[in-house]
């Protein structure tokens, strides 16, 4: 029986030594894709992001959305008017929302430059300020804000658009559209 064990435990260990010697670690294919570990690849998957945009809480491109402005959270969010160290949720919207807002900037007569799906955890606000950082845009550029909101797309508040920023005041989570105007 000792023999019938050792013999056992010696096939397992020889085993166990050829399938990990063959295949890559878990750790070495999250390293590969950006992350530093399963949870956090889990959480980009959820909101459909790379490592890059997870990291960075910002939405680079969008499906369906032609040369897209990447967009990012851009410096602190003010809660009802006070300011908070709080930071929103960026996710990526399906193509279905997408294709919705490329229309929406069509009828403005204008161009989408992203739309991206922004939550606010933990937060109870009525407005919520939040500087929007939009790579590239200069600060004489008119912009259009659209937040889809109970099945309709509804006009946001822009408190400020300056170079590389547009600052907008928010009352729901959900779904918003920065459309650039000629």
């Amino acid at each position: 029986m000792k023999k019938f064990i050792a013999l056992l435990s010696a096939s397992v260990i020889l085993c166990s030594a050829t399938v990990s010697a063959a295949s890559p670690s878990a750790q070495a294919v999250l390293a590969s894709a950006g992350f530093t570990n399963a949870a956090d690849a889990q959480a980009a998957a959820d909101r459909g992001l790379s490592a890059g945009e997870y990291y960075n809480n910002a939405i680079v491109n969008t499906p369906g959305v032609e040369n897209a402005v990447p967009v990012g959270q851009g410096g602190k969010i003010m809660i009802n008017g006070v300011v908070t160290n709080l930071t929103a949720t960026l996710a990526k919207v399906s193509k279905t929302v997408a294709a919705d807002a490329v229309n929406q900037a069509s009828a403005l007569g204008g161009t989408l430059l992203n739309v991206l799906s922004v939550n606010f955890p933990g937060a109870n606000y009525n407005v919520a300020t939040i500087n929007f950082y939009l790579k590239g845009l200069a600060g004489s550029t008119k912009v259009a804000a659209r937040q889809y909101v109970n099945g309709s797309w509804i006009d946001v508040e822009i408190v400020e658009i300056r170079a590389d920023h547009v600052v907008l005041n928010l009352t729901n989570s959900g779904a918003v559209a920065f459309v650039a105007i000629p």
